[in-house]
């Protein structure tokens, strides 16, 4: 009875023993569980990276620490050794100005918060690369060490291996290395850009200094001459003088063009006197000109509808010789073709930068403005015109703002009223207006200046009585009310010219010219003029009264003054404080020109140091206004009384020099001359030189001039030969 149940007893103890081995393996898997919450211990590390590895003298590497399993990143730097260099807070590493004997050095980063934590780099310095070669190429990649206006040179350094070393660029004047003004500009890369005007001296130090070592250095001198792209973009220019045929007529021609790139394209009014008497209107042109290294040129026109005029282009029909003294202006003579020694027109006159326009077109002429016409009357003398008139800016002269048209003044006749007349300014800026039942064009050049042109032709009825010809200047009078003048706007040192027609003598008369200094002064009530100074030529006959004359001026509210000198008497129109228009009343002399203060006295030596254009214009040793002369050049003076050569462009009656190119040659060349600064008697400072100019002409002849100083940039000139009148300005070029 009992079997069943032992066998029931033994099976029971084999399954205990199954489940006691399974605790006994889930144990330690409990037992690992509830162990994972305890801290696990890391090991901090640190390593120092630095780029790059090898480092010139002088140069930087960038060292950066990376620091783990720590509560902070931050390291303490450290170089080893003296004289290797140094390494900022921020890990940048400096390299010594020279290498030590072991060239090797050690970037140390020790951790801020355990001391013990190291990490190093190892760097190696090298010696700076030495310049041996500093050059400059232009843009065909030819080696150049000369550039002209606005042009470029690329400009590398290398090394004896050929390699080129990074370095940084710098430009400066040669003569004054403090002065940066007009040296032109240099690249990070090493493109020279040349200014449009040289510097003084003509020469600028291009350097280059290595990145690695600043006193590792190397320099090339450069010669900035005049080039083609001084005159860029749009120009207003005239000329007037006489035709060099049997009739000597007067001849005048303004327009404007633009230029670039040794081109241009404008559009002109001539008016050319005789008979029969030619004007021309809005003729258009195409054209082309070349500087030369002293800034002289030739220009040519094509007025034929030739639709491009390269220099020498048979197509050409008008040539001129012209002298740049800056992107904004240059003076300019009529003269021969390149074949030729025999020019069909003798005229002078200028090229003026046009200001940008404004909108409408009408209102580029408002305001008031002092005008200064010349030119021949209907019998063909000599005539001058000068007054004001009052612009409104909407297309009416004497209406608006103005109180009066304004007045005109003809060969000392006095003053007759203008009548309220309209003028229109189309959009190409050339605008016509009627004075008096006198026809103008007109060029605004900007808001403060217009030239205008006389467009009368000889009536139908009678071809063979040729109208007046006027060609001149009208400038803005500069005050901000409408006869608000006072006697206080002639004051001080100030400096004159004209130039016209001598009768005293009796027909045909002879052409004169003065130039001249005095100074003003005035009480509120009467003005005076003390220590008068007038230097004249009158066909050949030269005379000069220095320091002594007196006289008295006047002057009314709307700017229109009367001024005595010695016995000279003048009428003028005020433009600004000391600047007017000026017509010479003197009984039997028509003549107009300028007077402008003197300022930065007095004339000394140093006045005169650097480069210099000039132009004059009068009439050769005939004397009579039909045998006209102009000239127009480059001087260089020392600023010790010494004039140290230049030349000139000769049209004497039509007679030019032949086979002359003054892109590579001199015309006429100006030997070694000098220059004397002339004392004065107070209270005018001393404004006044003599200059002589000897010219490589055959036979050798002598230009004498005397130099009125308005400022260091601008002197009144005039020739002083017996042999012929001629008077102009000379302008620093640089």
């Amino acid at each position: 009875m009992f079997e069943p149940n032992s066998r029931l007893g033994r099976g029971q103890v084999r399954w205990e023993r199954l489940l006691f081995f399974f605790v006994l393996i889930a144990v330690p898997a409990f037992l690992s569980s509830c162990g994972s919450s305890a801290t696990t211990t890391t090991t901090p590390t640190i390593t120092v990276s630095c780029t790059p590895t090898d480092v010139t003298v002088l140069g930087t590497s960038q060292c950066t620490a990376t620091v783990l399993n720590l509560s902070s990143t931050l390291v303490n730097w450290s170089v080893s050794g003296t004289g290797n260099g140094s390494i900022s807070s921020g890990g940048l590493y400096t390299a010594p100005a020279t290498v030590p004997t072991n060239n090797v050095v050690t970037i140390t980063a020790v951790s801020q918060v355990q001391s013990t934590l190291t990490a190093t780099e190892s760097l190696t310095l090298e010696k700076a690369v030495a310049i041996t070669t500093v050059t400059c190429n232009d843009s065909q990649g030819n080696q150049a060490s000369t550039v002209s206006s606005g042009n470029q040179l690329d400009c590398t350094a290398t090394a004896s291996t050929g390699a080129i070393v990074p370095v940084n660029w710098s430009v400066a004047n040669t003569n004054n290395p403090a002065v940066i003004l007009n040296s032109g500009s240099i690249s990070s890369q090493g493109v020279y850009t040349a200014p449009l005007v040289p510097p003084q001296g003509q020469s600028v130090t291009i350097t280059a200094t290595s990145q690695a070592l600043a006193t590792e250095t190397m320099s090339v001198m450069v010669t900035v001459n005049f080039g083609n792209k001084v005159l860029s973009g749009p120009y207003v220019f005239s000329t007037s003088g006489r035709l060099t045929n049997l009739s000597k007529a007067f001849w005048a021609r303004a327009g404007s063009f633009s230029a670039g790139g040794g081109s241009l394209t404008g559009f002109e009014d001539t008016n050319q006197g005789g008979a029969p008497n030619i004007v021309t209107t809005q003729r258009a042109f195409t054209g082309s000109y070349s500087i030369g290294p002293d800034g002289r040129g030739t220009m040519q026109f094509c007025e034929n509808g030739s639709p491009a005029c390269p220099l020498g282009s048979p197509s050409a029909t008008a040539y001129f010789r012209i002298v740049v003294i800056s992107p904004q202006q240059a003076q300019i003579i009529e003269f021969s073709s390149p074949t030729s020694a025999s020019a069909l027109t003798t005229a002078g006159g200028e090229i003026l930068s046009q200001a940008q326009l404004v909108s409408p077109n009408n209102a580029n002429l408002s305001g008031t403005y002092s005008f200064n016409f010349a030119g021949v009357s209907t019998a063909a003398t000599e005539e001058s015109a000068i007054g004001e008139f009052a612009a409104n800016g909407f297309g009416t002269i004497g209406q608006g703002s103005a109180t009066s048209p304004g007045e005109v003044e003809i060969n000392a006749g006095g003053p007759v009223p203008l009548a309220t007349t309209p003028y229109t300014i189309s959009s190409n800026g050339r605008g016509t207006v009627a004075l008096n039942g006198l026809n103008f064009s007109f060029y605004p050049v900007s808001a403060s200046r217009v030239i205008f042109i006389e467009i009368d032709a000889a009536a139908l009825a009678t071809p063979t009585t040729p109208a007046s010809i006027l060609v001149g200047d009208a400038y803005k009078q500069q005050t901000s009310l409408t006869c608000g003048w006072g006697l206080n706007a002639l004051n001080g040192s100030i400096a004159f010219e004209t130039s016209g027609l001598d009768s005293r003598s009796g027909p045909p008369g002879v052409v004169i010219a003065d130039v001249g200094a005095f100074s003003a002064s005035n009480n509120g009530t009467t003005g005076a003029v003390s220590a008068g100074s007038v230097d004249e030529n009158s066909g050949g006959t030269v005379s000069s009264t220095l320091g002594t004359l007196t006289g008295t001026y006047s002057l009314d509210s709307c700017g229109r003054g009367t001024l005595g000198i010695g016995s000279n008497t003048y009428v003028f129109y005020i433009i600004s404080p000391s600047d007017a228009v000026l017509q010479e009343t003197t009984s039997g002399v028509i003549a107009h020109g300028l007077l402008l203060p003197s300022v930065d006295g007095p004339f000394a030596n140093s006045t005169l140091a650097g480069s210099y254009a000039f132009r004059l214009g009068g009439t050769n040793a005939a004397g009579t206004a039909g045998n006209r002369e102009d000239f127009l050049g480059q001087l260089t003076s020392d600023g010790k009384g010494n004039v140290t050569g230049g030349s000139l462009d000769l049209n004497d009656f039509g007679v030019t020099q032949t086979g002359c190119v003054p892109l590579t040659t001199n015309c006429i060349a100006i030997a070694n001359g000098t220059y004397l600064p002339t004392p004065l008697p107070p209270p005018l400072v001393s404004l006044r030189a003599t200059m002589t100019l000897p010219l490589s002409t055959t036979p050798a002849t002598n230009r004498k001039l005397v130099l009125y100083m308005v400022n260091p940039t601008l002197f009144f000139a005039l020739d002083t030969d017996t042999t012929g009148t001629a008077i102009g300005a000379i302008f620093n070029q640089f």
